[in-house]
């Protein structure tokens, strides 16, 4: 008796869920099946779900997933929070054919099926979606241009041109517009690629080749990957910066898809304006578009971002936990997620709740912060300007050297208050060179924008690594 009142109950539940979302969810909601009595609160307030389709979950969890929880509170009235669980022996189950209706609204599901299988292809991850992506005053007016394209590709923006320092949501950015417009426009081809991984390819194809022939079929298969698509999305491009032959084949593809009408999109860890030796042409493909700056996010975005990255990872936390990793971990998100991510692992495996002492025991932070130094202070720079960090000490005179150097000097002055003296020893330089270069750079900071972000970001990057 009380296994067809479950039946009667869970087939109740699928039926008002088809009724209440879109017609090209449905074949995802009827691939459902209960992991646990769907009327008994089994599981400390967490009800989970079963389903063979990988991506259907992913669209339920990060799309429907409060409808979900309304209608099983409506038809239990029982408040759980639904988790959904991957089983891909329920195909062998569900071998039904799709009804009139679904068959109806096939091509929309299949236009969301399309991204999953075409994701690879197009290098896109499919964690990185605008649904949970967290937008604040960080990142606004980024991510509103981003939705812009996503829903108009190629006709406004272009090129759209994003710039923040590392870990703070560019590349979600990227991913989440290839996402959208996959799902939109499901003809469309997209390319997203790193300029590393673009120069790399480039020079492979230069390289290897035994004949003139041979050289122009592989620089045509190159350029067809790049240009025969209707978007195309390049991070990191501040790798080019300097690399005469990948900026020439950068400069080309832009051309030829820019005339044509398609959308491109490049995101860069500093500022167009920080760009050294980019030639004036290209620089100036760049400026055609918008450039939009994605800084720090406040404590409150950074506690929203921890708290969506935790019901995502299916290990919910408190409001007083996420405020404390966002108190603490305030300059980089992927830090931030990566500390969550830590703790919330331990918490599991000892099969307790996630509280700020765990956190701190966890992840040793009452552990005594060491203090800043000078060699503290050369190591992030030159990570930040991608250096060797020797070099910022050495006599070389390479335009992103000698950029990381004196923004390693001026930051041992500013934030270590150390003598002229002193600084000099460390650098190898002489007094007067070190005076000179700091008021210089102090200077700058005052009158040029992009170059006080790039030393608010590298203050940030040095305090929270100490």
């Amino acid at each position: 008796m009380q296994d067809k009142v479950e039946k009667e109950s869970w087939e109740k539940f699928i039926s008002v869920l088809e009724n209440k979302l879109p017609a090209f969810v449905k074949p995802w909601i009827t691939s459902l099946e209960p992991a646990l009595p769907l009327l008994q609160d089994t599981n400390n307030g967490i009800f989970l779900i079963k389903s063979s389709q990988s991506f259907g979950i992913a669209v339920l969890q990060q799309k429907y997933l409060k409808e979900v929880e309304e209608t099983l509170f409506e038809i239990t009235q029982i408040k759980r929070a639904v988790r959904f669980v991957l089983d891909e022996t329920i195909k062998k189950k569900k071998a039904t054919k799709p009804t009139t209706e679904q068959k109806e609204h096939l091509p929309t599901a299949q236009k969301m099926e399309n991204l999953a299988q075409m994701h690879s292809f197009c290098g896109l991850n499919l964690k990185y979606t605008f649904e949970n992506f967290v937008e604040g005053e960080n990142s606004r007016l980024a991510y509103k241009i981003a939705q812009a394209i996503a829903d108009a590709p190629g006709q406004k923006y272009n090129p759209l041109f994003i710039s923040g320092s590392v870990g703070l949501g560019k590349t979600h950015l990227m991913h989440a517009i290839g996402h959208k417009i996959l799902r939109n426009f499901p003809n469309l081809k997209i390319r997203y690629t790193k300029a590393e991984e673009f120069g790399n390819k480039l020079i492979e194809s230069l390289n290897t080749c035994k004949s003139p022939l041979e050289l122009n079929e592989k620089m045509r298969k190159f350029r067809d990957m790049h240009r025969h698509v209707d978007v195309l999305l390049i991070d990191d491009i501040q790798w080019i910066d300097g690399k005469q032959r990948t900026e020439e084949e950068i400069f080309n593809t832009f051309d030829a898809l820019y005339h044509a009408g398609k959308q491109i999109v490049f995101a860069s860890d500093r500022p167009l304006s920080a760009f050294e030796k980019i030639p004036d042409r290209l620089r100036s493909r760049f400026e055609w578009g918008i450039e939009a700056n994605i800084t720090i996010p406040d404590l409150l975005t950074r506690k929203e971002i921890v708290k969506r990255h935790a019901i995502l990872s299916e290990f919910p936390i408190s409001d007083e936990v996420a405020e404390f990793l966002a108190r603490e971990f305030n300059s980089n998100i992927r830090e931030l997620e990566g500390a969550y991510n830590k703790a919330s692992a331990i918490a599991s495996i000892e099969g307790i709740e996630l509280s700020v002492d765990k956190v701190r025991e966890f992840l040793k932070l009452d552990e005594k912060k060491k203090k800043i130094t000078v060699d503290d202070i050369i190591t992030t720079c030159a990570k930040y300007f991608q250096i060797d960090k020797k070099e910022i000490t050495s006599t070389a005179r390479a335009g992103e050297i000698v950029k990381a150097r004196k923004y390693a000097i001026y930051l041992s002055r500013e934030l270590l208050d150390l003598s002229f003296n002193v600084i000099a020893k460390e650098f190898n330089k002489n007094h007067t060179t070190i005076i000179y270069q700091h008021e210089k750079l102090k200077k700058d900071i005052e009158l040029n924008k992009a170059m006080k972000i790039v030393s608010d970001e590298l203050c940030e990057l040095i305090n929270s690594s100490c």
